[in-house]
């Protein structure tokens, strides 16, 4: 027969194999508890809102709730403030954040399933293509 291998955690307890197992189980039932929470799109639009303002400061821009009539999503609207036109809207849905522009020619659709990363990719997106949109759109 051979001997049970017994860890000790840091407070010197013993923990066997079914320990780790256990512990391990609870972290994905967790995950999997966490995951089957519906996605509140307003709760995450409204989180998202102060992380854009933190990181998109700008005289040029502003954001706005919008609301799609057809849709019935509620967005944030992309303003440019010096035209008054919405440059495109950010959308929360099934857990990921989406950012949809009617300017095409200027501005790439993306959607990111992290805030602080679809934040970094709007402020980039924003950052290479407004130039060219004030540009072409003086007002």
């Amino acid at each position: 027969m051979m001997a049970r291998a017994v860890k000790k955690t840091a407070t010197g307890e013993s923990t066997g194999f079914d320990d780790e197992v256990d512990a391990a189980k609870g972290k994905l039932e967790a995950a999997l508890k966490q995951r089957e929470s519906p996605f509140d799109d307003v709760a995450a639009l409204n989180a998202l809102l102060p992380k854009l303002e933190e990181r998109i400061q700008s005289r040029r821009l502003s954001f706005a709730a919008a609301e799609d009539d057809e849709d019935e999503r509620i967005s944030l609207a992309v303003i440019h403030v010096e035209t008054d036109e919405e440059l495109g809207f950010i959308f929360a849905e099934d857990g990921e954040y989406i950012f949809e522009s009617n300017l095409e020619d200027y501005f790439d659709d993306f959607v990111d399933e992290d805030a602080d990363s679809f934040v970094n990719r709007l402020y980039e997106t924003l950052r290479a293509d407004l130039a060219k949109y004030e540009v072409e759109n003086k007002g």
